[in-house]
């Protein structure tokens, strides 16, 4: 095994090394990835391939095309092109969607018309780069006869699921009018998406675009470009001639070219020197660059142009402003300074200063706070429509309401936020908000838990443990889901695999995951872990332990532990003989819907004077009190 592996890898490569024995496909190609990444076991890139062959003879798409990869790539496998399209054509043929696209790439130069049938196979199985090839096909009439408007349609299609060059490419489509009605506004916006996924291309584009006012008013300070930008766009010798003879717009895009080295050579300080002449000028861009470059050495004179540029209007400048002040990074701490910044810079749709607002006023100012998200949330941010699900989710700063929180906690997950594919996923899962259903809530946990989410993935693993309603159980997902998230330090999930142990009759793993979880505060897995110790299953008997654990239980509400602990005081084992505690602890546990507490409560009562009973019910009143406040 893997020295360096945890002990919680090793046992998931164990158990699925067993199933892949056993000859399930899905576990064969899980074990394959487990050699081929040296997780739980030792790296071993030829028994990753026999797995992974041995699942794609068995017809699994996903191992057909990883097979087809490797023999196209010639890693850990003798380069064979014959038998990667072989591969590739199989998976395919069972609609795997980058099968398709692979195809139509290895057909692109000989057989163009063959390479647009794979594209738009993989394209309408809802691959974004495969539709952004169809697009460009149509666009240039490669293998079919060109089409500006289906090249617009793919493109866009592309561009919505937020892959940069298909921004970038629709943008130039509005640019220039093809396939659309000519709209630089849409450009502008297009260009603004692609530059934010740092596509310099789209960045520089966009700034040419500004340069001739497109998709913004006349600010202070400013004029339009002059006739003849357009020109000049791409074209460093016309820039620099015009930056030579005194043109602030075009010393800013000469500094833009150094910095990013398009046209010229890269030269952060010459596109430092660009940028102050710009700024000089009261190019607001300039200031704000300038401000960027310097503000790591030199924050003082970095805050003078975010102020210079501020007065001009610039919502950036003011959340950099905002910023500063706040974190006192450089400068005096003004809180107060900071967040009159960042208002300023929400005042002008700056969405991360209403985002930040939102997390400055919560817990004091809460209808602030809900104000603040929700004017970053109306501007498609996805990180504040869920805040602003979770507050009306709970009524916090606002009216309790929960078909806003799916509606906004929706919103954000189509936008691919692992936090809201969760919470989506508990709100189909307990049906609040929306009609309970538990296909829908296993989707969006997967969406989550394929991002690394560990609360999704130990829902996920919790859901294939039980089935139901359209879900078939089945162990070795749920053992593989909890064991990531409980690898990922997810108490809840640790709790769950020694369950999952326990249920295998593995007891030794099952108090192992269960001595985690229960040092980490969960009270079930204290619980259980008591009831081990109790018992001597898994762990040799121990009463001492088997008492603290049943009390950290009870503490934590458990019903069951409270008349278990009740119990020992009653019988004085592990614990000195004490009556009046005992009944304390029925009381707890009958009150709290246990039968067996409730029971042993009646014949404790009995036996015990009315000064006794007294007593227990005084003490059970005031620790249900100090419960109720934690």
């Amino acid at each position: 095994m893997n020295a360096k592996a945890t002990s919680g890898e090793t046992r998931a490569f164990v158990t699925t090394l067993k199933s892949a024995r056993l000859g399930i496909v899905e576990a064969q190609y899980e074990v394959g990835l487990m050699f081929a990444n040296g997780v739980g076991v030792t790296q071993s890139l030829e028994q990753a391939m026999h797995w992974i062959r041995q699942a794609a003879g068995k017809g699994l798409a996903v191992a057909q095309y990883l097979l087809a990869t490797r023999y196209a790539s010639g890693v850990a496998i003798e380069q064979d092109a014959h038998q990667a399209f072989a591969w590739y054509l199989k998976a395919a043929d069972q609609g795997h969607s980058k099968a398709h696209f692979r195809l139509g790439k290895l057909h692109t130069v000989a057989h163009p018309e063959a390479a647009l049938a794979c594209f738009l196979k993989a394209a309408e199985l809802g691959l974004a780069e495969a539709q952004l090839a169809v697009g460009q096909a149509f666009l240039n009439g490669i293998g079919v006869r060109s089409d500006d408007r289906q090249a617009a349609h793919w493109c866009q299609l592309s561009a919505d699921q937020g892959l940069a060059a298909a921004q970038y490419a629709l943008a130039e489509l509005y640019a220039t009018g093809r396939g659309v009605l000519k709209d630089l506004d849409a450009a502008m916006v297009w260009y603004r998406k692609a530059a934010r996924q740092y596509l310099p291309a789209a960045k520089v584009a966009m700034e040419f675009l500004d340069a001739n006012g497109v998709g913004r008013s006349n600010p202070p300070g400013r004029s339009r470009r002059k006739s003849g930008s357009a020109e000049r766009r791409g074209d460093a010798h016309g820039w620099f001639e015009a930056a030579e003879h005194g043109d602030a717009d075009s010393k800013y895009h000469m500094g833009l070219m150094c910095e990013l080295g398009l046209g010229v050579s890269q030269d952060d300080q010459q596109a430092q020197d660009w940028y102050l002449l710009a700024a000089k000028q009261n190019d607001v861009r300039a200031q704000l660059a300038l401000a960027k470059i310097i503000e790591r050495e030199a924050v003082s004179a970095a805050i003078e142009w975010y102020s210079r540029a501020a007065e001009q209007g610039s919502a950036e400048a003011q959340f950099a402003l905002g910023r500063l002040y706040s974190s006192g990074q450089g400068v005096q701490r003004d809180a107060f300074k900071g967040i009159s910044c960042f208002f300023k810079a929400a005042e002008r749709d700056d969405f991360r200063a209403s985002l930040t607002l939102g997390h400055v006023f919560s817990g004091n100012l809460d209808h602030l706070a809900v104000a603040s998200f929700k004017r970053a949330a109306d501007q498609g941010v996805a990180e504040a429509q869920f805040f602003l699900a979770q507050r009306y989710a709970s009524g916090q700063g606002v009216d309790k309401n929960l078909q806003s929180a799916f509606h906004w906690c929706r919103l954000a997950a189509e936008q691919g936020y692992a936090p809201a594919e969760c919470a989506l996923g508990s709100k189909y899962l307990e049906g609040r908000g929306v009609v309970m259903d538990l296909l829908q809530a296993l989707t969006w946990f997967k969406r989550a838990a394929d991002q690394g989410n560990v609360k999704a993935q130990w829902n996920l693993g919790s859901i294939y443990a039980s089935g139901g309603d359209g879900v078939r159980k089945d162990l070795r997902k749920a053992f593989l889901w909890c064991q990531m998230a409980a690898d990922g330090d997810f108490v809840a999930a640790q709790a769950t695999l020694g369950v999952l142990f326990a249920r295998i009759k593995n007891m030794e793993q099952a108090v192992l995951w269960w001595r985690k979880a229960a040092e980490r505060g969960d009270p079930e897995a204290q619980y259980n872990l008591a009831l081990m110790y109790s018992k001597g299953q898994g762990v040799e008997l121990d009463m001492e332990r088997a008492f603290h654990w049943f009390a950290e239980a009870a503490n934590h509400g458990i019903p069951s532990a409270q008349c278990r602990l009740g119990l020992m005081y009653a019988t004085g084992e592990a614990v000195a003989l004490d009556l009046i505690e005992a009944h304390k602890w029925f009381i707890i546990s009958g009150d709290g819907g246990f039968e067996a507490g409730r029971s042993n409560s009646v014949l404790s009562d009995a036996q015990l004077g009315s000064m006794q009973v007294a007593e227990a019910k005084r003490r059970a009143k005031e620790w249900t009190k100090r419960a109720s406040h934690k």
